[in-house]
This record gives C-alpha cells, sequence and structure tokens, in this order.
C-alpha cells in the first residue's frame, strides 16, 4: 500500500508540476522571475513533505496542489491587470550603466557589490566597465549589457571599490599601494575615499569613477 500511495503521489506532483511550467508560458530559465520559481518551489515542497506521510492522503495532496493552483492563477491574474501590482510583485529592469556611467543608487538597491556587477558584465562578454555603455539587469536576474563602439576586450582588475582599496587584488598581482595611488593621482584623482570604482587593465591602464561621475537618482527602462 505505501509503494502504491508513493507512486500515486508521485505522478500527480509531476502532473501538477506539468500544469505549472504551461501555466507560467513558454518562458526560458533565464526569462523566468523569482516569483515565478516559488510557484514551483512550493509544489515541490508539498510534494515532498507529503510522499511519506501517511497520515497525508491522495485526497489532501490533491486539495493542496488544487489551492495552491487557485493563489497562482489569481496572483496572476491580479498582476496581469494591474501594472504597478506586477511591478510589485515581480519587479522591473534596473539600469545599472546608463551613457557609460554607473547609476549607483540602482545598484545600492539592488544590493550589488561592484564585483558582482563586473562578473555579470563578463557574462554578457564585457571584461571592463569603461567597455559598457549601457546594462541593464532584467527581473530574472540576468544582465543585459550593450557595448562602446570600437573597443578592445581587455580583463581588468578591481582596484577601488566604493572609496576602499583592494589590498588582496594589489597583493596577488604585486602591486604597491602607493603607486597605484600615484597613478590615479595622476588621472585627477587625489583620494581614494572619493573614488567609488577603479580597474585596472595592462592594456588599458587605469580607469576610475568618482562619486560625482555617477548617475544622480533612478533611470527606468520604460522611460
Amino acid at each position: 500500500m505505501l509503494v502504491w500511495s508513493v507512486i500515486s503521489k508521485l505522478m500527480i506532483g509531476l502532473l501538477s508540476l506539468l500544469v505549472v511550467v504551461r501555466f507560467l508560458g513558454k518562458k526560458s530559465l533565464s526569462a523566468l522571475t523569482p516569483f515565478d520559481f516559488v510557484y514551483t518551489l512550493v509544489l515541490g515542497g508539498i510534494l515532498e513533505e507529503s510522499i511519506y506521510d501517511d497520515q497525508v492522503s491522495i485526497g489532501h495532496l490533491l486539495l493542496g496542489f488544487a489551492l495552491w493552483a487557485v493563489l497562482i492563477y489569481l496572483v496572476e491574474w491580479t498582476a496581469h491587470k494591474s501594472n504597478r501590482i506586477n511591478k510589485w510583485l515581480k519587479g522591473e529592469p534596473a539600469v545599472l550603466i546608463y551613457d557609460g556611467k554607473l547609476v549607483l543608487e540602482e545598484i545600492h538597491k539592488n544590493k550589488l557589490e561592484m564585483e558582482q556587477i563586473r562578473e555579470l558584465l563578463r557574462q554578457g562578454g564585457c571584461y571592463s566597465v569603461r567597455n559598457a555603455q549601457y546594462a541593464v539587469l532584467e527581473t530574472g536576474g540576468q544582465l543585459s549589457v550593450m557595448q562602446k563602439k570600437d573597443v578592445e576586450t581587455a580583463f581588468s582588475l578591481l582596484i577601488v571599490d566604493e572609496g576602499r582599496l583592494e589590498e588582496a587584488v594589489l597583493e596577488n598581482w604585486n602591486m604597491d599601494d602607493e603607486q597605484v595611488k600615484e597613478e590615479l593621482a595622476k588621472l585627477g584623482y587625489d583620494s581614494i575615499e572619493d573614488i567609488v570604482y577603479a580597474e585596472w587593465s595592462e592594456e588599458e591602464g587605469f580607469y576610475a569613477i568618482r562619486y560625482d561621475e555617477v548617475v544622480s537618482g533612478t533611470i527606468r527602462v520604460d522611460g
């Protein structure tokens, strides 16, 4: 009886997950929002807790899936009817780099560190912040990048992160703190504390951005 109960519950769980996937539409994994993942995670949790629990019958499992399906439908229907609610539930794209300038407020709002932004840029084939013309963080977490024209692809190192020298990077690459400060001063950046971001590449040398050189406020993708 236990074997047939487990088999039945697994089959019901599989069918329920298929229904949810079809309900979400033909989205790629990168297009799914965190809220979409919650749908399937909760269904998986309901199934996991019920498989070997004799107190949870197939009827209980069906009821749980049915209630969750109704809630999903109501949330999606409400989000579809109201653009404001849709943005509140699923978020909206965030502009992190606009016309070659960092949008610091959006970076902080999305709780991103500079190295995380650099990682997302590299995934888009951009290995230097100086080469990024525009960068938009999509609701699914991926970064859409438009690079500047006629730029060379050069691997860069993060040297200054929001007013702090990256000592570990300098040590690993045998770079002297004072020498770095002198090189940045030659570019007009006298105080490390005033620099929000600085990188170095063997091909291009140093590149830095002060706090007063970032975009103030936020920029919406839809204008």
